[in-house]
């Protein structure tokens, strides 16, 4: 009898066991079938939540994480927070990664929000006059692309090189100030400014098209595309073959030119 019992107590320990195991790894494997992307709303996040079908049907969940900067993305990318994230093109990603040591890469670039400049007071860039206030990103990638943009109009002239600041303006002809501030401050500030260079992601939420409000829109240039960035670690896993997949899609070009209607143009 007293053996009996022990065999008992052994069997069902062993019961207990498996089922305990059974459950751990149902859990992490759950857990792996869950993809993490953050996003700012517009676009990133817009798109990626009309995508959510597609991911689902190559077996994943998709768990979009919106944020309203640019820097927690990558923070929360880097810390394991999340798997990828999408809202930045590769020169914002490259000094991300200098500034801060992030171990984290460049996807497929996807798409271009071309540079717009607003302005409320003013209905061409030839109405600048002495003292006009133009508001730039204090961003350094962000803010260089604004004077680059601005020399290639014949507004300023710039010393040579790959990222440049207010500093190294060599020649305004016309008097400019420009004001440094941070980009999603632009749009609520326009008021105060006669003109301010503002991203997609902020510009839609504020109300402001590009037909109506802009005095200017860059030239599309994939050197500034968004793409998706992940943790060097994954870049051969299959969460982000699978994002990658679907947002290179046709599906997804199409559902870019149909809903943006040009303010968002696919680059793949």
């Amino acid at each position: 009898m007293k053996l009996k019992k022990i065999l008992s107590l052994m069997l069902s320990s062993l019961l207990l066991l498996s089922v305990v195991g059974c459950s751990s790894t149902d859990g992490k494997s759950n857990e792996d079938k869950v993809i993490k992307v953050g996003a700012t709303l517009v676009p990133g996040g817009e798109l990626l939540k009309e995508l959510e079908p597609m991911i689902e049907e190559k077996g994943y969940k998709l768990e979009i994480v919106n944020f309203n900067d640019y820097i927690m993305p990558n923070e929360a990318l880097n810390n394991g927070e999340i798997d990828a994230n999408l809202f930045q093109h590769e020169p914002y990603l490259k000094e991300a990664v200098k500034t801060k040591g992030y171990d984290i890469m460049a996807g497929t670039k996807l798409y271009v929000c071309p540079a717009v400049l607003y302005s409320n007071k003013i209905k061409s860039i030839d109405e600048f006059k002495k003292g006009d206030k133009i508001a730039i990103s204090n961003n350094p990638s962000a803010g260089s692309k604004c004077l680059k943009y601005l020399q290639d109009l014949g507004l300023i002239t710039l010393k040579e090189g790959d990222v440049v600041g207010v500093k190294d303006i060599v020649e305004n002809p016309i008097g400019l100030e420009f004001i440094e501030l941070d980009v999603a401050q632009i749009a609520p500030s326009l008021e105060d400014v006669t003109a301010g260079f503002i991203d997609t992601t902020y510009a839609v939420p504020a109300g402001l098209n590009a037909e109506d409000n802009g005095i200017y829109t860059a030239p599309v240039n994939d050197e500034y595309a968004n793409l998706l960035a992940f943790r060097t670690e994954d870049k051969d896993s299959e969460k982000i073959k699978v994002l990658e997949e679907v947002l290179t899609s046709d599906e997804c070009r199409e559902l870019i030119k149909s809903k943006y209607k040009g303010v968002v143009i696919p680059v793949f």
